[in-house]
């Protein structure tokens, strides 16, 4: 049976294009989708601490200090201690981080639009513009 419910049809979805986008960027880049996630949202931060960069992940401190372990070891990180707050300890990409979170970005996105451009019944902007909009409902309902 096909589900027809939104909610369940986006899931599948996303869940669809995550599973191709971790098997694209393992192929290319020799990441994951879920460490590209953490590279991009560092890039969008520019320099956050574990709480924030937690909160943006969806998961808890301490997953993300087992983390930065690797991104560190690959020199794709940076992280030093806030001014005035020892304890705060504050990540941000380092240049080889920016540029592999920007051109796997740019892969992943041209890879997927070329799927789906080549289609004659898909109206991409429309698509962008609906999405956009349900998302800033849901975030103001939030």
């Amino acid at each position: 049976m096909v589900e027809n419910r939104i909610s369940f049809l986006l899931n599948d979805l996303v869940r669809e294009m995550n599973g191709q986008a971790d098997s694209l960027l393992r192929g290319e880049f020799g990441i994951t989708y879920s460490q590209f996630v953490f590279l991009v949202i560092l890039l969008e931060a520019n320099e956050t601490d574990v709480t924030r960069l937690a909160e943006a992940l969806g998961v808890t401190k301490g997953a993300v200090s087992k983390r930065i372990g690797w991104f560190l070891d690959r020199a794709l990180v940076a992280t030093n201690q806030a001014p005035g707050d020892s304890k705060r300890v504050l990540t941000s990409l380092t240049p080889e981080g920016i540029t592999l979170a920007k051109s796997a970005g740019d892969f992943l996105e041209q890879r997927f639009l070329a799927t789906i451009t080549n289609s004659q019944e898909f109206d991409q902007e429309l698509l962008r513009s609906e999405l956009q909009k349900m998302l800033r409902l849901l975030r103001a309902k939030h």
